[in-house]
């Protein structure tokens, strides 16, 4: 086969090979940062930030013991409509202290009680989200060792093309194979790099929703008395 069937690809290919090649090496790493893996005893979990899979009371409230356990929160709708209105992201903290202090005038009498099934509810409801969240993440990291695997892989088919091609003993059906390999490659480090640079925003949303359900607790306190 001769060689300028390919001059056009290759051209195009081998300036994004030739860092590859370099970065090859650092694939699996990228996947699974050392900081990472001295934050978590998961050597699946790809983020810098600690794998933190269930929030608990103590870590958020202070003052009277809540029990976890305790889901007599699930009976109480007062509770539960405050939190559906507090919990979305989009309500900001200024609108949601006002919320809990109009929440905390309906219930002047047992207001106590009501606050901590407020924030029982609230910690359920997060630890929800959480751990959905964390899933993806774990979900994520798999499909990316996976993809630098198979880049790995498709990379050795060709330089291996690459030789033939080279040695002019390249067959039809290896030509074809040869074509397919370098835009499947092309795709696979395109979609590689894509998922990379979102990485960092989706390990930031355990961390966002954990500080905000702090803040949250602290609004309840505020009321605690």
């Amino acid at each position: 086969m001769k060689k300028n069937n390919h001059s056009l690809l290759k051209n195009r290919f081998m300036r994004s090979l030739c860092g590859l090649t370099i970065a090859l090496p650092l694939l699996n790493t990228m996947i699974l940062s050392k900081e990472a893996q001295a934050y978590s005893n998961d050597k699946n979990w790809p983020c810098i930030q600690a794998k933190v899979v269930k929030l608990s009371a103590g870590q958020m409230w202070r003052g009277s013991p809540v029990k976890e356990t305790d889901l007599s929160w699930q009976e109480n709708e007062d509770a539960k409509n405050l939190v559906s209105q507090i919990i979305p992201r989009r309500v900001t903290l200024k609108e949601t202290e006002k919320l809990i202090e109009e929440f905390a005038k309906k219930h002047p009498v047992n207001l106590k009680f009501q606050l901590e099934q407020s924030f029982l509810a609230l910690l359920f409801e997060t630890n929800k989200v959480r751990n959905e969240i964390i899933g993806g993440i774990g979900k994520f990291s798999t499909r990316q060792k996976d993809l630098s695997k198979r880049i790995v892989i498709n990379r050795r088919k060709i330089v291996e093309f690459e030789k033939k091609d080279e040695a002019d003993t390249l067959t039809k059906e290896e030509d074809q194979q040869f074509a397919k390999l370098e835009q499947q490659l092309e795709w696979d480090i395109r979609i590689h790099e894509e998922r990379e640079k979102s990485l960092e925003f989706v390990c930031e949303a355990p961390v966002i929703l954990e500080q905000r359900l702090f803040a949250l607790s602290q609004q309840l306190k505020k009321f605690y008395k």
